[in-house]
């Protein structure tokens, strides 16, 4: 039988609460799911004017892991974007973690996620700066993406980076036709600042270890990594970034379960959702029970505060007066502009009577109730409350540790130590 997610976390989701520990970014993140657009946001009431023609609009949940609610704000997204880029071509990059450092990534999500973004973008900004190379700052956008097409744990980071850039004499210069880096020393140069870097990490005890893994352990696995082959790819250009921003806008709000993708759940609580294998190529079914498939969702939940998408180089805001200098002279060299070219999205038109095509207007607004605004987490007293005194961590004595792990800041950005869950069959944190 179709489905949509939001329907698979309604019927199951109280049962896998009950059997599981829940972060509470999980819990959040569920109960929004469950409860987009089901009225316990609030609603309005759009009328006709002349009476012929009423309609109840439930309001959405607005949470960036929910596929219900998430086509406005990737359009919005996409347009933004689009003014963004130059009007040049621009490569796609893929950076990925190496799986045997996911342990360490569910416990420091932010943390390795700051570190993975930070390593792109110096590897391929210093790189492309290099005069032996191309000697240039070029544009960079990176998006974050944390699953693969089979909603397996798959950290990487897609990029989007311009076929050339400002050289020194702040002059555009274009890149070689069809060419970006040499592939190898990419390679060599990520390994060796992301592993230094976590290396030095583990070193100032700034991150948490999983249990029975400790450090002798991960010392061991970065010796390791050293020696074996990391996952780097540059597809060809791209005439216009269109197409890649297109692609990244897919999972930069709504999970990673698109709203349009198909579902099925069977009587015994199987869920069966096609995807399209990208080793080779052929459409594949993946078969998971309801459960399984709820623990795959919840952990692609971004913690609370995480910027998936990033710039770097021309397109960081502190570059602002190159960027512009880059703009005026592919402007100059071009008959239009990338944004003008590439906008083609049809602007938003209002609600009409079906009757008299009269546009409808706001008759009422029902707002949350005093309990839903406290249920629906958009208040964040309910993060922010402590936890019970015996959950606590013991405070760190400052007089004999002058830098305490549990004070680093990318600890507090995620508790993924599992607390117990603050509430009953799956309800957020602070609800009764």
């Amino acid at each position: 039988m179709r489905c949509s997610m939001q329907e698979i976390f309604e019927r199951h989701f109280d049962d896998y609460a009950r059997q599981h520990t829940l972060h509470p970014r999980e819990s959040r993140a569920a109960w929004c799911i469950r409860n987009c657009g089901t009225g316990t946001f609030g609603s309005q009431t759009l009328a006709c004017p002349e009476g012929h023609f009423e309609e109840v609009q439930h309001h959405a949940c607005h949470h960036r892991s929910c596929p219900r609610c998430s086509n406005r704000p990737r359009q919005l997204w996409i347009d933004s974007q689009l003014e963004r880029l130059l009007p040049c071509p621009h490569f796609h990059v893929v950076f990925t973690l190496p799986h045997v450092l996911l342990p360490l990534w569910s416990f420091n999500r932010a943390t390795m996620a700051t570190l993975l973004f930070d390593c792109v973008r110096d590897c391929l900004l210093e790189l492309m700066a290099d005069s032996k190379r191309l000697g240039v700052r070029p544009g960079l956008l990176m998006a974050l993406h944390t699953w693969g097409r089979n909603l397996s744990q798959h950290p990487h980071v897609h990029c989007l980076l311009s076929a050339g850039g400002i050289d020194l004499n702040g002059q555009w210069k274009p890149g070689c036709a069809g060419f970006l880096l040499p592939l190898k020393p990419l390679q060599i140069l990520f390994r060796g600042k992301l592993l230094a870097r976590l290396r030095a990490l583990l070193g100032a005890q700034h991150l948490r270890l999983p249990p029975a893994q400790g450090l002798p352990h991960w010392l061991s696995t970065i010796r390791q990594l050293y020696l074996e082959h990391w996952n780097i790819e540059i597809q060809p250009p791209y005439d216009h970034a269109r197409g890649v921003a297109l692609y990244l806008a897919r999972y930069v709000r709504g999970g990673p379960v698109p709203n349009d993708r198909m579902l099925s759940l069977d009587s015994k609580g199987f869920v069966r959702m096609g995807y399209t294998d990208h080793r080779d190529g052929r459409a594949k079914t993946l078969h998971l029970h309801a459960h399984e498939f709820i623990a795959r969702v919840l952990w692609h939940v971004p913690p609370k505060g995480l910027h998936t998408v990033r710039y770097g180089g021309l397109y960081s805001p502190a570059d602002s007066a190159q960027y512009l200098s880059a703009l005026t002279h592919l402007q100059a060299a071009s008959s239009c502009t990338a944004s003008a070219a590439l906008k083609n999205a049809p602007a938003a038109l209002a609600m009409a009577c079906p009757i008299c095509q009269r546009p409808l207007t706001l008759r009422s607004l029902r707002r949350p109730t005093h309990q839903n605004r406290e249920n629906s987490l958009i208040n964040q007293r309910t993060l922010s409350r402590p936890p019970p005194h015996h959950l606590r961590t013991p405070r760190p004595n400052w007089r004999s540790n002058g830098h305490p792990a549990a004070c680093h800041p990318g600890l507090a950005a995620d508790r993924s130590a599992h607390c117990p869950p603050p509430g009953q069959g799956g309800m957020p944190p602070g609800a009764a």
